[in-house]
């Protein structure tokens, strides 16, 4: 039992009779048992795919690597985080420290290497675990700008001990007084010719680096600020500096303090720092793409190279979409397998003995608004997968063009960085709205039960503010993506070439659409999401040009059309998500009963967008083709229905992630709530 070491009472796990038969083995409510375990058996059965084959598409072999190298963090101080709710701020941020020191030192051990290399490969994640806290993102944006960003001189110097967690790196970009506007960053790092170093210095209160995860405890990190050489502004550049010895004493002229408690109450290790004067050696500025000589002479990089400086703030901004993937499966499976379980309201209410045999309660899940609710949340996390898996593809082709590439490939790479740019800041910030809105439907679908914390869900809620929050304001970042369309719809115009997910800029609007049937429809919803980006990115492209054409400059052009310029980041990035759906089904699923489930997911999706943002495709379609895909929407969650179970297996979920008392695999959801309130001090 996970909470037997931490807690002392009267337990029957695994919930068994006191006649000592183990539950599994009885179907009928009892005083020890909720009586349903055969109930997502039976779900199981129903379903027209092997589950198996689509955990194995979907997860791979990451949970059979995981159940191999989980005992290496089994034990003390491992075994205590289901009793985080408990703990204070203080407890939560030391326990999460002990376990991050432990783990380093059992993986350090000789004959625990075969971990370290399967982590350092990406094929196994601490983080699935155990609670590793904030230092994971070390292994994310810190080792990314370390590999992509360092001179082959510092990755020999660096990069080895980084991977092997000889010390740990935060990534100090974000200050108290500016956040999106990298160009603002008021640190400085002023070239001291005679010694031949940097001096990072922190000029002013709002210069103090903000938000850097991990920064508390980290001994190094990337600190970003504005070059400054014989009084010339080179621009941002980013410079490797120590915070602490190795004793863990902070370095003269450096301050780091934590900021106290978010939203997330896991988030303890997300601090401050202020640099006062600090001196670091010309080396430490990162150089594999401009360089200052010791004479102080500034070698900017080629332009086109110049353009990948910012790679790493990609590569984590994909990272979110993969995270609004994960957490919104884990949403959707505890809510449906729950509804699975739960029974709610007689079938038959003018029985005079409703519970008497062939009657009983409906199902949860067969309530069709219940459906909708959590099958519509299962849809697009599905959708995140496809997309996070086919986007990332493309952004480690250019790392790799980065790190290895010709001349030549790395100029074509950097010609589809400005799209990229685009297309990443657009999936961040629309995965984490839908993902979080979604989690907070499938919650309130859990009902009563969904408001303790031992549900799990009540977690994911909360805690995915962080995502939606962080690398990127959602505005911003939405107007970075008008921002680019608007140039795209200028290119076309001038006859200048357009790739990627914007060719759809060439085509005709649609019209008139005739449509005898929506089942099955996926090209034409497909096309209608293709229609209605390019319609709104050209209306966009009229209304900022008419802006300019008053006298507005640029930036107050696009101010003044940004509540359009926002509306036109969400359709883009909509048609993006689909598209890549698509894509991936037909690139990665070959079982056709598993590529059919799976892309009635995506057609509900589809069908979920048109219908809940209808006066969007005025003149495109008419109402009688609105309530015609109200009518498949129905249709189509019945036929979800037998597969809702398999659907959400095939996340791979371990009852180790997911925490919950009523997503459990097994499904027996009361015995587990029981069993957890009963611990409470």
């Amino acid at each position: 039992p996970r909470f037997e070491a931490v807690i002392s009472l009267p337990r029957c796990f695994p919930w068994t009779e006191p006649c000592g038969v183990p539950c599994a083995a009885m179907s009928a409510p009892s005083p020890s048992c909720g009586g349903t375990d055969d109930l997502l058996p039976a779900e199981r059965a129903k379903c027209s795919f092997d589950i198996a084959a689509l955990e194995a598409l979907v997860v791979g072999n990451r949970n059979k690597a995981n159940e191999a190298f989980r005992p290496l963090f089994s034990g003390p101080p491992f075994d205590d985080a289901g009793m985080k709710d408990y703990w204070s701020y203080e407890e939560r941020f030391s326990k999460s420290l002990e376990r991050t020191a432990e783990a380093i030192v059992r993986i350090r051990d000789p004959k625990n290497r075969k971990f370290m290399l399967n982590h350092m490969k990406g094929k196994v994640r601490m983080g699935e675990m155990f609670h590793t806290g904030s230092l994971g993102i070390h292994f994310s944006m810190f080792l990314t700008f370390l590999k992509t960003n360092a001179s082959k001189e510092q990755q020999q110097k660096w990069l080895g001990p980084a991977q092997e967690a000889r010390y740990f790196g935060a990534y100090a970009q974000t200050e108290l007084g500016h956040g999106s506007n990298v160009r603002g960053l008021e640190t400085i790092a002023q070239y001291d010719r005679e010694t031949d170093e940097f001096v990072i210095h922190s000029p002013t209160l709002t210069s103090l680096k903000w938000w850097p995860t991990g920064m508390y405890a980290c001994t190094h990190g990337v600190v970003f600020a504005q070059l400054l050489i014989g009084g010339k502004n080179h621009g941002i550049h980013g410079f490797m500096v120590q915070f602490r010895d190795d004793q863990g004493t902070l370095m003269p002229g450096v301050e780091v303090g934590e900021m106290g408690p978010k939203i997330n109450a896991d988030n303890t290790n997300i601090g401050y720092a202020r640099f006062t004067h600090v001196r670091v050696p010309r080396f430490n500025m990162f150089a594999k793409y401009q360089q200052v000589t010791r004479e102080g002479e500034y070698v900017a990089p080629p332009r086109t190279l110049n353009k990948f400086r910012y790679i790493s703030m990609m590569s984590i901004r994909m990272a979110i979409v993969g995270w609004s993937y994960r957490d919104l499966a884990k949403a959707a499976t505890i809510a449906i397998r729950y509804a699975c379980v739960r029974r709610q309201g007689f079938k038959d209410t003018t029985r005079e003995d409703p519970m008497g045999e062939g009657v009983g309660e409906h199902c949860v899940i067969d309530y069709q608004v219940t459906q909708y609710r959590t099958f519509k949340a299962l849809a697009i996390a599905y959708c995140f997968l496809w997309s996070a898996r086919y986007v990332s593809g493309y952004l480690e082709r250019i790392q790799n063009t980065v790190t290895m590439g010709t001349d030549d490939e790395r100029d074509r790479a950097a010609a589809e960085m400005p799209e990229l740019h685009a297309t990443l800041c657009g999936l961040k910030v629309w995965s984490t709205l839908w993902a979080h809105d979604s989690m907070e439907d499938c919650r309130k679908a859990c009902g009563g039960q969904g408001y303790l914390r031992s549900s799990g869900i009540c977690d994911l809620t909360d805690n995915f503010a962080e995502p939606a929050t962080v690398e990127g304001e959602q505005i911003i970042m939405s107007l970075q993506v008008a921002r680019f369309l608007i140039k795209s719809v200028a290119d076309l115009s001038a006859g200048r070439p357009i790739v990627g997910s914007v060719e759809y800029l060439k085509d005709a609007p649609l019209r008139n659409l005739e449509v005898a049937s929506w089942r099955g429809q996926i090209d034409t919803l497909l096309e209608l999401m293709r229609d209605r980006a390019g319609r709104f990115a050209n209306k966009l492209a009229a209304a900022f040009q008419v802006a300019t054409s008053k006298g507005l400059a640029f930036d107050d052009a696009l101010n003044s059309v940004s509540l359009l310029g926002y509306k036109v980041a969400e359709v883009h990035s909509a048609y993006v998500f689909f598209r890549n759906n698509y894509l991936g089904l037909r690139d990665y699923v070959k079982d056709e009963t598993i590529r059919g489930a799976l892309t009635r997911l995506l057609e509900l999706a589809m069908l979920v967008q048109v219908r809940d943002h209808a006066g969007d495709w005025l003149g495109c379609l008419r109402e009688g083709d609105l309530d015609s895909i109200a009518s498949r929407i129905s249709e189509v969650l019945g036929e979800i229905r037998p597969d809702c179970v398999g659907l959400v297996d095939g996340f791979g979920c371990t009852d180790e992630e997911l925490q919950s008392t009523l997503g459990r695999f097994d499904g027996r959801v009361y015995e587990a709530i029981y069993d957890e309130a009963r611990m409470s001090p």
